[in-house]
């Protein structure tokens, strides 16, 4: 009978522990309500012929058309905010460079997918978009355990003067955690995905740089004690219990990236926002 009494009390110890660590936090009701089935276009409205990924002439359209913008934020060699998703300039810019190898005047000179349009600074984008549609802002600050205060300190700066609406997500929860000491009131995003995804996400040699057991607190969102989420970004295809479990406790869900009008309207029926992407949506 106390083998059995002990056994129960170390159960329920144990998942009220777990319960503790994974557990997300509330956003006030405003920002949840400002959140509520947002549909944000990703890296603007953008084609794969004149208009390239992340750039003015991409969120020029999206403000046109009315829709929530989702764009990737990092750092140059000097301290620069630009607006672009991956570490280096080969896909969009034919070029074996890191972006944070190059200053801003050396990355002026470059242009997006062969055509006119040049990587947009974050103050330019700031100025483009002025308020007229909410925006999530996806910091590219390195995995989880980078140092993530320049960037954020450095964007903070600028949304400081920004009247419009935004919401930050990242998959470095440091990112999280910063703004979760220094600004609570702005509603912050845990992003994940399946742990299949490491690879092709970010190639087979940067994947096997980050430990198996990283990955799969990653993917499973073991971070949480760190970062106390008010929202989880996860590819839509990978969404698992801890997704669900995270859903019951209180987080909003926005799903990635969602490549029809169909998937968007299925989504919306379980989950709380989507990020799409090729469609009007």
């Amino acid at each position: 009978m106390v083998v059995a009494v002990c056994l129960i009390g170390m159960t329920i110890v144990s998942f009220l522990a777990f319960i503790f660590l994974t557990a997300p936090r509330r956003a006030s009701r405003g920002s949840e309500i400002k959140f509520d089935k947002l549909k944000f276009a990703h890296r603007g409205m953008y084609n794969n012929t004149d208009v390239p990924e992340n750039s003015l002439a991409a969120f020029k359209i999206a403000v046109e058309k009315g829709y929530a913008i989702e764009l990737d934020i990092r750092l140059t060699k000097d301290n620069e905010i630009v607006v672009f998703h991956d570490d280096s300039l080969k896909r969009m810019c034919q070029i074996e460079e890191a972006v944070s190898s190059l200053t801003l005047n050396e990355l002026r000179k470059l242009y997006l997918s062969g055509t006119k349009e040049q990587i947009p600074t974050f103050k330019e984008f700031l100025k483009l978009v002025d308020g007229k549609v909410p925006l999530l802002i996806e910091y590219k600050a390195g995995m989880p355990g980078s140092n993530a205060s320049t960037i954020c300190t450095l964007a903070e700066a600028l949304l400081s003067k920004y009247s419009g609406s935004y919401f930050v997500e990242s998959f470095n929860y440091n990112v999280l955690e910063w703004y979760k000491l220094n600004k609570p009131e702005i509603m912050r995003g845990q992003l994940s995905m399946g742990l299949q995804c490491y690879v092709p996400a970010i190639g087979k040699a940067a994947a096997e740089k980050i430990p198996l057991r990283r990955r799969k607190m990653m993917t499973y969102l073991l971070y949480n004690y760190k970062s106390r989420p008010n929202f989880i970004g996860y590819r839509w295809q990978d969404i698992n219990f801890m997704v669900k479990l995270n859903k019951l406790l209180g987080a909003k869900i926005a799903c990635w990236t969602v490549t029809s009008k169909e998937t968007e309207e299925k989504l919306l029926q379980k989950y709380d926002s989507v990020i799409f992407e090729q469609y009007l949506s």
